[in-house]
């Protein structure tokens, strides 16, 4: 497809991208307008990707940008702009006296030791040889792969309670290749029990081999690794080496040694810096924890599904397994659904089995644990070790969405927990902290393992190989879904094979088989109508996916008290707004989620993504980025309260802030207004600059007048806030000095955080673009009336036009005027905003008007975001509304 059409690279940089992007995807060639995704990409490669992209070109590259760009051409755009902080180089290193067990390592080595009989973590691989095998030279072979790869040559041994990496010579590290003579018949049984062995990994390496004579041409090759040595990933280096040594032993030859640019240890001194130390506040450590804090707070301790059978105080840990498989039609109907969405198969599936644990009985918060290839530097792809790290994906499935906006919701969520996949599993659970208990895995029961890496079969020279399932009959999980995705040879999806392994002590295995048949019936259903309500794929009985407390419910008051919304302007933003409410509260996420996704068809960057980006990541002084998100978060705010119950009889808003208002009013659509409020920001970014800025002062435009003669074309009133509230717009310098002058003089007074000339002269070069790039609104009658700052009077809904919108920019705000217009016939007004900017001047009208009006904030700097929200609702209860709160959750603290 992108072969014939797509354009050739115009530059070095978009070469070497290119080339990175066909050897990650292993195609001979891709053009700049080839999208990662339907060229075979999905969510683990594009974390490969990202790691070569950082060796090839020294830069960072999050995985969330890759679903964002996912061409050369848009991903060389987005470079431009730049990226993120860079990471300590993977090299060799001096090792100390004593090597510390890798990050990954130390819960498997805890584990061992106190189940030290148990072959819970074995990694068995078994191999059918069918011809004239080689014998000596498959044990010189094996001698070799551990020689090239230290990990198969390490012991662990206990220090005086300090868990080491030693790492053995390699003639202290023999691989015995003992044989044993078994009929077909037994074959499965000596497979299972040689498989089950236990390793004492203080006193021996990780690597068993053994041979199973069928006939004198046919023999079973069993590799059994203890996982603290190898994970899924390892599998393509381990045969590839394999079988280059057997070629050469086989031919009486020594084998060429692999280049491999570092060991195990290297990773493990390498990681601890990359991680950082525990003490230091801004490790990476340390960000991702918090994230993750945050990401699982309230998380219930586990999901509960419908079982079989009670579940046992200590689990046996037997596992059965049932085969399912996904059609040919299906698959090439998710892969164009997640073409769609911009999400991957992977992020389907993963939504589809949030909304089967959801019938089943799990609730609507449902946490699902997926494995990691954690090898996100281009040094590791060709390592025999453990890198995997486990991520807890969280996925809501309240207020029955339909199953394209769930994909909305997963694509987010997953996003951010990629960006925070260097961390341990471990570390978040310590910091988490949930309920203990050995009848259950720690915040995870069910798994799902997507393998869609390259081939891992073994070809050794004069044989032939096939792979021979071994049966461990162990699973450390409720439920482990397993799924391989098959393609053509022209990378065309060709059907999924999947497996459901379950906990014996749970689930019996006609329960099982049903489960597999749901999931696989759940997929048919969203792949031909991902549109309908989950409570509408058909099934089973679908739990807690309709209630919904609000439904219906009016705000009332016995004395007629009316409530207008008024939203307020850039300058609100701060670091960490609206996390916590996107987390738990399902209706201002929704409304975040929709306008992420319409974001999305006209900017290169996420909404969503942004939010949760800390200190220095975090664009909160890039108005082209800030304005959005602002907007967004005024109109979750206001979703949030009419979901409780609270509607707005008007609305008005101040600057930017108009924009929300003219969506709550419903004069223009969500799509409309996100358009809009991109180009209206994004324009802005051609005047803002450090020289400019904007100033509120606590005077009357009249009494501020005689501050700034001689100043004009420098400093003009930008705003009338409230009777002695007035906005300045102009030259910085100009504008510090009348702050200095006006707090010498004890006038309450202070810069605003934005440097934009907004509301001034400053902003005519940009009208012109601003309306053309905004295009053609389409307005509509209006649910509630639209108070307009621009003329202090109501909006006409056929004025809100893109020439409206750039005179909004361009002239001064009369929110004063707007707010004695709503206090003629409206007893509250709520700011509608991230922080209160605007209350002061509101309490000011209300003073000057007379009234015995009350004025109401919602979300506050530092502070839990629904605190402000949940204060309304108490407020207005007083006041004598019946308000409700959504879920009936208490208030926080």
């Amino acid at each position: 497809m992108g072969e014939k059409e797509g354009r050739a690279p115009r530059g070095q940089q978009e070469e070497i991208l290119c080339a990175v992007f066909a050897q990650v995807l292993g195609l001979d060639r891709v053009t700049i307008d080839d999208s990662f995704f339907e060229l075979g990409g999905h969510s683990l490669l594009a974390t490969r990707l990202a790691g070569r992209i950082r060796a090839a070109l020294d830069v960072e590259v999050p995985v969330r940008t890759i679903f964002e760009a996912p061409t050369v051409a848009q991903l060389t755009d987005h470079l431009e702009q730049g990226s993120g902080s860079r990471r300590p180089p993977l090299l060799p290193r001096d090792r100390p006296a004593e090597i510390p067990l890798s990050q990954t390592q130390r819960r498997l080595w805890f584990l061992n030791r106190l189940h030290g009989a148990a072959g819970h973590y074995n990694m068995p691989m078994a191999y059918r040889l069918r011809g004239d095998l080689d014998r000596s030279a498959l044990r010189l072979a094996l001698d070799d792969l551990v020689t090239w790869h230290e990990s198969l040559r390490t012991a662990y041994p206990d220090w005086d309670g300090r868990p080491q990496q030693v790492v053995l010579d390699p003639d202290e590290a023999p691989v015995e290749l003992p044989v044993e003579d078994v009929t077909e018949a037994g074959l499965s049984e000596a497979l299972s029990a040689a498989a089950g062995c236990a390793f004492d990994l203080t006193a021996e390496t990780a690597l068993r081999a053994q041979l199973f004579r069928l006939s004198a041409d046919e023999h079973l090759l069993l590799l059994t690794i203890h996982h603290i040595a190898c994970d899924g990933w390892s599998l393509l280096p381990l045969n590839r080496d394999l079988a280059r040594a057997y070629a050469a032993r086989r031919l009486g030859q020594e084998p060429a040694r692999p280049e491999l640019p570092v060991q195990y240890v290297d990773y493990t001194l390498w990681q601890d810096d990359l991680l950082g130390a525990p003490e230091d506040p801004n490790s990476l450590v340390n960000r991702q924890l918090s994230f993750w804090a945050g990401e699982l707070a309230g998380m219930p301790d586990r999901l509960r599904i419908d079982v079989a059978a009670l579940r046992p105080d200590t689990p046996s840990h037997r596992g059965g397994r049932v085969p399912f498989h996904v059609t040919r039609a299906t698959h090439l109907a998710l892969h164009q659904l997640a073409r769609e969405t911009g999400t991957s198969v992977f992020m389907v599936v993963q939504a589809a089995l949030a909304t089967l644990l959801t019938r089943r009985g799990a609730g609507t918060d449902i946490a699902i644990g997926i494995p990691t290839a954690g090898r996100t530097d281009e040094g590791l792809d060709d390592l025999i070790g453990f890198f995997v790290n486990t991520l807890v994906l969280r996925t809501r499935t309240d207020s029955d969405p339909t199953f394209r906006e769930l994909l909305f919701r997963v694509r987010s969520t997953d996003l951010a927990a990629f960006a925070h996949q260097e961390v341990p599993f471990d570390h978040v659970v310590q910091t988490i902290n949930p309920p203990r208990s050995p009848a259950w895995h720690p915040l995870i029961q069910v798994m799902l393992a997507f393998q869609n890496n390259a081939s891992v079969e073994l070809r050794l020279p004069g044989l032939e190989v096939r792979t021979e399932p071994v049966t461990e009959g162990i699973t450390r999980f409720d439920l482990r879904f397993e799924l391989f995705e098959g393609f053509t040879d022209q990378r065309r999806p060709d059907g999924i094979d999947g497996s459901l392994t379950y906990a014996l002590d749970l689930f019996a295995p006609a329960d099982a088989e049903r489960l597999a048949r749901e999931f696989t019936e759940l997929l048919d259903a969203v792949a031909a109508a991902p549109g309908l309500r989950l409570s509408e794929l058909g099934g089973a009985a679908v739990h807690e996916l309709t209630s919904s407390p609000s439904a219906g419910r009016e705000l009332t008051a016995a004395d007629g008290t009316r409530i207008a919304f008024v939203c307020s302007p850039y300058g609100q933003q701060w670091v960490g707004m609206g996390r916590t409410l996107f987390r738990t509260e399902p209706a201002f996420r929704s409304a975040l989620e929709e306008c992420d996704s319409e974001l999305a068809r006209h900017a290169g960057w996420s909404l969503v993504h942004e939010l949760f980006l800390d200190e220095p990541e975090a664009r909160t002084d890039d108005v082209g980025v800030m304005q959005p998100i602002v907007f967004a978060i005024q109109v979750g705010i206001a979703r949030w309260l009419e979901e409780a119950g609270v509607r707005p009889a008007a609305v008005t808003g101040h600057s930017v802030g108009e924009i929300a208002a003219s969506v709550i009013a419903g004069i223009l659509d969500l799509p409309d207004a996100v358009r809009l409020v991109h180009h209206y920001s994004d324009q802005q970014r051609r005047v803002a600059n450090p020289d400019s800025g904007m100033a509120v002062v606590e005077l009357s435009a009249v009494d501020l007048s005689k501050h700034l003669r001689g100043l004009e074309g420098n400093v003009c009133v930008a705003a009338r806030n409230g009777p002695r509230t007035t906005v300045l717009s102009g030259d910085r310098s100009e504008l510090e000095a009348i702050v200095a002058e006006l707090q010498a003089a004890d006038v309450l007074c202070a810069m605003v955080r934005v440097d934009l000339p907004a509301h001034s002269p400053a902003i005519d070069p940009i009208l012109a673009d601003l309306e053309r790039a905004i295009g053609e609104l389409t307005p509509r009658p209006g649910r509630i009336p639209m108070i307009s700052s621009v003329t202090g009077q109501a909006l006409d809904w056929q004025q809100a036009t893109a020439g409206y919108f750039a005179q909004n920019l361009r002239q001064p705000v009369l929110l004063a005027d707007s707010t004695a217009e709503l206090l003629t016939g409206h007893d509250v007004l709520v700011e509608v905003s991230a922080h209160p900017v605007l209350a002061p001047a509101l309490w000011q009208s209300v003073e000057e008007s007379g009234t015995a009006a009350t004025v109401l904030t919602t979300m506050r700097r530092g502070q839990d975001d629904r605190t402000g929200l949940i204060e309304v609702l108490n407020a207005l209860e007083q006041l004598g509304l019946k308000v409700d709160f959504p879920g009936q959750r208490a208030q926080p603290g």
